[in-house]
Formats: C-alpha cells, sequence, structure tokens
C-alpha cells in the first residue's frame, strides 16, 4: 500500500484515540448496570472515551471522592479499560477547580480564597457619600506618590494621606466559593463548598494531595494507559460571589505586585498611570498562579505518566497554557457563534489553545466545546447546525481533539436544566450520533500528526491575543499563528524564517496588517470574506482544509500554492473524488453554508487538468397547492395540510396541540419526477431524512435541503426533526417543514 493510500484508509476510518472525549455528567443515584449501559451506547456510535465529571444531582449517598464515589469511578475504568477506552479524570466537584468540593478549607480554614480589599476613612466624609471618590481625586493629585505604605501587624496596609483621609488595604478571605455536586451547594446556596487559595503552593499542594493522590491510589494501575488526564476547569482565585470589588491576593504576594504606593490604582483612577499598574498586577498574578497552581499541577501528572488538560478562565490567557501537557480552552455561551466567529475577545479562543500547543510542541490539544450555546439563550435550540458551525470553527483554527460538553448521565427531574443541552444520549439526534462522532474523528486525524504552514506570525501578550487586527487575514485566507513575545527568545533565525518547533515564519505582524505584503497559499475569485483555510501536511502530502463560516454558498475559482495530483475529501461522508484544475490552474469550488471539504493535493504526481464544466442552469418550479398528509412519528396524530401558492407549509408549532411537540414529523405527497430531478425543500427545522418509495435515499442535518430524485411517479416522505426546546423549555419554536419547496 502506497503513502497515499494509507492515509485514504486512515481517514476513512480513524483510530480511537481522535474519538471525540465528552463530558459525562455524573448527576443521579449511580448504578454499575447504568453505566455499562451508556458506555454500550458510546461505543455503538463510535465514542472511544469521556471525561468523568460529577456533577451536581449526584446524591450525599455517593459523597465526592468517598469510597462509594471512587468505587463507581474504578468500576468504569475498569470497564473502559477492558474495551480500548480512554478517560480523562475531572479533578473538582464541580467547578471552578482547586477545593477538592471544599476539602481543603475543612482541613485548614487559613487555605480559604484571599483577596485584597480597600477601605476608606475620612472625617469630613460620612460612609454613604462616596468616600472612594474623595479618595480618588486625592491620589490623582499626585499624594500616594508622597506618602509612604504603612504595614501594622494586623496584616493592614495603611496609606495616610494629609492627615484626613485614609486609605486601608486589608488582606483577608474573599468569601468565595464554588459550585458544588450535592443538594444546597450550588451559588448562593448555604452548603456551597468554600474555593481555596491558589495562590499558595500549601493550599495547592493540599489540593493535589486530596484529589489527585486520592485518584492515583484507587487507579495507578490505569494511570498511564486507560487514564490519560486530569482536567483542571478555569480555577477562580478568589472564588464564585466573593466579596464585591475585591482583587485577587495572598499574604506574600506584595514583593510580587511591586511598589506598594500603586496599590490604589488598583481600585481607583490614578491618572495616566492606572491602566499600566493594572496590567503589572494581573501579570504578577498569572505568574504566580502558573507557578504555584498549574505549574505543581503539571508536575504531578508528568510524574504519574498523565497529561494537565483542561483551561483557564478567560479564552486569551494563551501564557497560562505553558505548563499544560494537553492545552485546551472551552468555548460557551455562544461567545462566539455563526454569524460571529471572528469577533470580540473571546474569538481568539481556538487559537489560544492550538496555536499554544504548536509552539510547545504538543501533539494534542483540545476544547471543551457546545456548552449553552443555543441560540437566543435557550440552550435545549441548540440544533445540529450549530454544532456543525461550532466544529468546523474548531477544527480549522487547529483544534484536534473535542470534548463535547456535555452528556447527561440523566435529566431526570430538573437535571436537563442544568448547563444545557445534552448534545448526546439525550437529545434527539443520538440515534445518528455516528456520524457526528466520526466527523470529529476524521478532523482530529487530519489536524493531529500533520505540520501547519502558516507562515504569518502575529505576535501577542500571555495575556492578550489581538482579534480585530487580525480579521483581514481571516477575510483574505492568510493563515496565521499567535506567537508570544516571551517565545521569541526560543526561535531560531533560520533563512530569513523565524523558527520555532515545527513552525517557520517568514512574516510577522505586530499591528496593523498590511494584507497586500504578506503570502497567501489560497486565493479564491470571486472573493469570499466568510471562507477560513488551514494548509498542514501530512506524511508529505498537503492538505487545505476549507471552511465555509458563513450562511450564503461560497462558489469561485480555487488557487493554491502547492501544484499535483488533487482529491476532494469529505470528511462527513468519507468521500473521495478527483480534483481537476483548468487551463489556469484553478480548482472550481462550490461549498455551501456549513459545509467543509478538504483538498489533498500530492505534489510528487501531476495535476490532472480538466475542462471547466458546463453550467447547467436548473429551473425549480414550487409545489404550489400541494397537498401533504402530516404525522406525529412519536404517536401517530395525523392531518392534512395544503401547501400554499408559494408552496409553503405552516409550522407545526403553529398548530393546536402541537406547540411544544419535540420529535420526528413526516409529511407526504405523491408527485411524478423527471430524469435528474432535484428537490430543494427550502426552510426546515431542523433534521430532514427523504424517503422514497419506502427507502430512504438521503438526509441532511442543515440547510440547504437539496437533493436528487429518481425518475418516475413516487411516493415522497420528508421526515423532520425539531429540537427539543419546544418540550422542555416550552418554547413554540419554528419547527417542521416550511419551504418552499421547489421541484426541477
Amino acid at each position: 500500500m502506497d503513502r497515499a493510500e494509507a492515509l485514504r484508509e486512515a481517514f476513512r476510518a480513524p483510530a480511537d484515540e481522535f474519538s471525540p472525549i465528552p463530558f459525562w455528567f455524573w448527576n443521579d443515584e449511580l448504578t454499575e448496570e447504568e453505566i455499562l449501559r451508556q458506555m454500550d451506547e458510546f461505543q455503538e456510535r463510535g465514542i472511544a472515551g469521556f471525561v468523568i465529571h460529577p456533577r451536581k444531582g449526584l446524591p450525599r449517598t455517593i459523597e465526592y471522592l468517598s469510597d462509594r464515589y471512587m468505587h463507581f469511578v474504578r468500576f468504569a475504568v475498569e470497564e473502559a479499560a477492558k474495551r480500548g477506552m480512554e478517560v480523562v479524570l475531572y479533578d473538582e466537584a464541580m467547578y471552578p477547580s482547586g477545593a477538592a468540593h471544599g476539602l481543603v478549607v475543612k482541613e485548614n480554614p487559613a487555605w480559604a480564597s484571599r483577596c485584597l480589599v480597600m477601605e476608606t476613612a475620612d472625617a469630613d466624609v460620612q460612609a454613604d457619600e462616596g468616600l472612594a471618590a474623595v479618595c480618588a481625586a486625592r491620589v490623582t493629585d499626585g499624594m500616594a506618590e508622597e506618602i509612604s505604605l504603612v504595614q501594622p501587624m494586623n496584616g493592614v496596609y495603611a496609606m495616610p494621606e494629609d492627615g484626613r483621609c485614609l486609605l486601608c488595604f486589608r488582606v483577608c478571605f474573599s468569601g468565595g466559593t464554588i459550585r458544588g455536586i450535592h443538594e444546597e451547594e450550588d451559588d448562593g446556596e448555604r452548603f456551597a463548598p468554600k474555593s481555596a487559595d491558589l495562590l499558595n503552593p500549601e493550599a495547592v499542594q493540599a489540593f493535589i494531595r486530596l484529589t489527585h493522590e486520592r485518584y492515583f491510589d484507587a487507579l495507578k494501575d490505569h494511570f498511564g494507559q486507560t487514564v490519560i488526564a486530569m482536567f483542571t476547569d478555569e480555577p477562580d482565585i478568589v472564588g464564585r460571589r466573593s466579596r464585591k470589588g475585591c482583587k485577587a491576593w495572598t499574604d506574600d504576594f506584595l514583593p510580587e505586585f511591586g511598589n506598594p504606593a500603586d496599590l490604589p490604582a488598583l481600585f481607583l483612577n490614578v491618572g495616566e498611570q492606572t491602566e499600566s499598574i493594572r496590567l503589572r498586577y494581573r501579570r504578577a498574578i498569572n505568574s504566580r498562579m502558573s507557578r504555584t497552581y498549574y505549574g505543581q499541577l503539571a508536575d504531578w501528572c508528568e510524574a504519574h505518566h498523565i497529561a494537565l488538560t483542561g483551561h483557564p478562565a478567560k479564552g486569551w490567557d494563551i501564557g497560562l497554557l505553558r505548563p499544560f501537557q494537553l492545552p485546551g480552552q472551552d468555548v460557551v455561551w455562544r461567545y462566539v457563534g455563526p454569524g460571529n466567529g471572528i469577533n470580540g475577545a473571546e474569538s481568539v479562543l481556538a487559537k489560544c489553545a492550538s496555536d499554544a500547543a504548536r509552539h510547545a510542541g504538543r501533539r494534542r490539544n483540545l476544547n471543551e466545546c457546545f456548552g449553552c450555546c443555543g441560540p437566543d439563550n435557550l440552550q435545549w435550540a441548540f440544533a445540529m447546525d450549530d454544532m456543525k458551525w461550532y466544529m468546523d470553527y474548531l477544527f480549522v483554527r487547529g483544534t484536534n481533539l473535542l470534548c463535547p460538553h456535555a452528556f447527561f448521565y440523566s435529566v431526570r427531574d430538573d437535571r436537563g436544566d442544568e448547563r444545557p443541552p445534552d448534545v448526546g444520549p439525550n437529545n434527539l439526534w443520538w440515534p445518528m450520533y455516528g456520524e457526528i462522532a466520526q466527523y470529529m474523528r476524521r478532523m482530529s486525524w487530519l489536524m493531529t500528526d500533520s505540520v501547519n504552514q502558516a507562515r504569518v506570525a502575529v505576535l501577542c501578550e500571555e495575556d492578550s491575543m489581538p482579534w480585530e487586527s487580525v480579521k483581514p487575514l481571516y477575510e483574505n485566507q492568510i493563515e496565521f499563528n499567535y506567537l508570544q513575545l516571551s517565545r521569541v527568545p526560543e526561535c531560531a533565525l533560520t533563512d530569513g524564517a523565524l523558527c520555532i518547533q515545527k513552525q517557520r515564519y517568514t512574516h510577522v505582524v505586530t499591528g496593523e496588517a498590511d494584507v497586500a505584503a504578506l503570502p497567501r497559499d489560497v486565493v479564491i475569485t470571486p472573493a469570499a470574506p466568510d471562507l477560513r483555510v488551514s494548509h498542514v501536511v501530512k506524511d508529505g502530502l498537503d492538505f487545505y482544509l476549507l471552511v465555509n463560516e458563513g450562511e450564503e454558498t461560497i462558489a469561485g475559482q480555487l488557487q493554491v500554492a502547492v501544484n499535483g495530483k488533487a482529491e476532494w475529501w469529505n470528511a462527513w461522508t468519507g468521500a473521495m473524488t478527483a480534483a481537476c484544475v483548468d487551463e489556469n490552474g484553478c480548482y472550481q469550488l462550490e461549498l455551501p453554508r456549513r459545509e467543509s471539504v478538504i483538498l489533498c493535493v500530492d505534489a510528487a504526481r501531476s495535476a490532472e487538468t480538466a475542462r471547466k464544466p458546463e453550467q447547467k442552469e436548473r429551473s425549480l418550479a414550487v409545489l404550489a397547492g400541494c397537498d401533504w398528509t402530516v404525522t406525529r412519528m412519536a404517536d401517530g396524530e395525523t392531518l392534512n395540510l395544503a401547501a400554499d401558492e408559494s408552496g409553503c407549509l405552516p409550522g407545526f408549532e403553529t398548530l393546536d396541540g402541537w406547540a411544544e411537540y419535540s420529535g420526528w414529523v413526516a409529511y407526504e405527497t405523491e408527485l411524478t419526477a423527471e430524469e435528474n430531478a432535484m428537490i430543494d425543500l427550502g426552510e426546515a427545522h431542523e433534521m430532514v431524512r427523504v424517503i422514497v418509495n419506502g427507502t430512504e435515499i438521503a438526509h441532511k442535518w442543515w440547510a440547504p435541503y437539496v437533493f436528487e430524485l429518481p425518475e418516475g411517479k413516487l411516493n415522497l416522505r420528508i421526515e423532520v426533526c425539531n429540537t427539543l426546546a419546544n418540550r422542555l423549555d416550552s418554547k413554540a419554536l419554528p419547527s417542521g417543514l416550511f419551504g418552499p419547496v421547489r421541484l426541477s
């Protein structure tokens, strides 16, 4: 088998290591039988791993880290080992990480999260008359530079100013908590676990001993084999619901912060130096956090032959990913989403993890994806259309391991309301999930063990990644990677290029990019601002991943930098077809919304040339007045609907008694199709199956819903499925087949 054929086989059926590894919410009474049943379903759908995530709803009879809890953990891990599955352990109950479900503070109350607060006192001003504003005015006048800071024995930093106003900066407990997993342990509830002082190395050592060592003692024979990583999740230094206006701090942090006279700038506007002081503070905090928290966790994981994975709280904190053996980020709350892929600070999150991995020589990087990404904050309205957009958004930016958030062990009672949606077993698309998993596998395979060919480096800081200046790069298909300034000393200058690990940059961007001066591997005519591109080399072949991130079909002539024999690879279907160039060396590209395609080029073989295909205009006629029999497939309720003169039908959410129905609905009619007929269903929500004369001929999980039909007299059955929002959120969202239905 030659090199190209070996790659084709690996792409068609990627190995289990490229499987998605979903968050498995353990949120109810656990049983061995149910764990086995769910693992069976995972495997049936191509899922070869999971993150054990203790979650709200786990009963107190299964106390976190107790013997009973560890029994189920060990049972699941041992069963995974038998099946050849991989397990990632989650280091908290529930999040943010670092408290061991409050056990750190229970062991030593002095290890609770600490913070810095500002207090003021003035004989002339009452507390409710704006003391902070009074002090701010005095500090702005320069008084802070003229006084010295006093640190009495009680731990209060006192800054006197002119004998009347006193600024006090007190180190105290933040009062912060984490979200727990048992009853009455959520935000603001009486048993919410106390967060720990993550800037205190002794508190973090206690967290490791209580959590990581506990897992290792129970699973040591599986570490480095079935157990591949420990996931730490957006640790919060002061904790949730902490003192209002407090700043992250710990007892001995002042020397790392610097000049004590700069403390007022953390709370007040002290003039032109304010932002630079706050920037210095943030970087000092991150440096301390990297050393005391992430660094200690990474060292422990390395010593125990697993990877530290997970992510910081901010999507742009690329510097905090340095210690991670498996860098990660998360896309949540639709901060990015369809129509908003390159706007806002969070738009950098995918490349934050992938570029951190590239420049650290890490093989994989992950993303915890889909959590609370429903449109308009309707989480159960998250459709497969959305999921496809997010997957492509991540893959084309270099993500090569997806951790779907989440697969719920249970949605009983109100468990389905806790950070929905369930994107796995409790969703309507679960029977078809094998297609999704296979797509994730193929794309993850492509982006693993391949070398990214970006020649443009965009310089960034440890805690800041520019997004506005790179928009023209995305829109002009100029691939780039973010390179931290702190990593530049690690680079070598070779033949005029800046080289680090396997990356080679010929151009470095430090501000606004001059698009005309930057190299382009891909050119499309006419311009297509929504086309995203990633060029990688894998085992000697060049691969161009092309993604339509917009809402309209992208069509044009595509030129790429590498010439050779080429094929189009479809990661959703696994299909491969010849890709021929025209007399100008261009490929004809047509990429509908929500679609991706891979152009594989073998530069060792000659390109194949083909004449430009004739464009056949299709005339689509509206099926006006067509009679449809409409049936709810869950219960068999049936009614008859007639399309209006424009070929449109009412959504079934508008029909009496159907508004809260979630599930499949069948639309049936009779028609006659000519040779090479096409049917365009127009608008439908959300998933569609096309059945002709009793046989499924096609299905599509996102628009456009266009299909070829066989010739002749047809019994046409269109099955359409909406989302669970109608049932679970009692929302009468657009559902069913709307049309206009048109036939050629």
